[in-house]
């Protein structure tokens, strides 16, 4: 347990450090200090919309301190120039104010009449800045991704489904054996009727072999 809140204070020393390492300081009306915008001069929130400020920046504000001073105050009374109500005053002549969160401060002049002649400035602080500025950049050795190809589609001429099997034709039942002999009879075992032939025959040849006898006899 010890071990963790060790390695959590360490890194919020490191995170701390590396923001005071990357802050800067504005000096609010450059040379001239805060005081009242003389004549055509760029105006204190023209100036801060233009600058990028983020978390760990410091304004720096100098002026007579038996003259003026800056106090940070609510919308309302920003806009009101009220000098009464604020949330902070600072009155030493060389004020300088850390911006320690994101969003608005709202700043005037603690002398009504100067607050009037527009000594006031809204400085917005982005989170999103300091964030990106202290983002690591990617390293140049960095593996890519390459994209799977997707599956080829179904749609016409791109399809890759092989086309479907002809059906097997019906196998042809095997035909009957023909009849060998038309006239033979059923029941007749094979080679029964060329017999009967065979011996009709021969028996004609001796008849006619015998008329012929006797007609020589006689």
């Amino acid at each position: 347990m010890s071990s963790h809140r060790s390695c959590a204070l360490v890194l919020a020393c490191a995170a701390l450090m590396a923001a005071v390492a990357g802050a800067t300081q504005y000096n609010v009306g450059g040379d001239n200090g805060w005081a009242v915008p003389g004549a055509g001069a760029e105006s204190y929130n023209t100036w801060a919309e233009k600058t990028g400020f983020q978390i760990g920046d410091q304004l720096l504000f100098v002026y007579p301190k038996d003259k003026d001073s800056v106090l940070l105050v609510q919308p309302a009374d920003y806009n009101a120039c009220n000098t009464s109500s604020y949330e902070k005053q600072f009155d030493d002549g060389s004020t300088v104010f850390d911006l320690d969160r994101a969003g608005a401060f709202f700043f005037i002049s603690g002398v009504d009449a100067n607050c009037r002649a527009n000594e006031k400035l809204i400085v917005m602080v982005s989170a999103a800045a300091a964030a990106a500025k202290g983002a690591p950049a990617p390293s140049q050795g960095s593996p890519t991704t390459t994209p799977t190809p997707s599956p080829p589609s179904d749609d016409a001429g791109g399809s890759t489904q092989p086309p479907p099997s002809s059906p097997k034709a019906p196998a042809t039942p095997n035909a009957p054996p023909a009849a060998s002999n038309s006239t033979a009879a059923k029941g007749t075992p094979p080679g029964a009727a060329n017999g009967a032939g065979l011996t009709v025959a021969g028996l004609a040849g001796s008849f006619v072999a015998w008329v012929g006898y006797a007609m020589l006899a006689f």
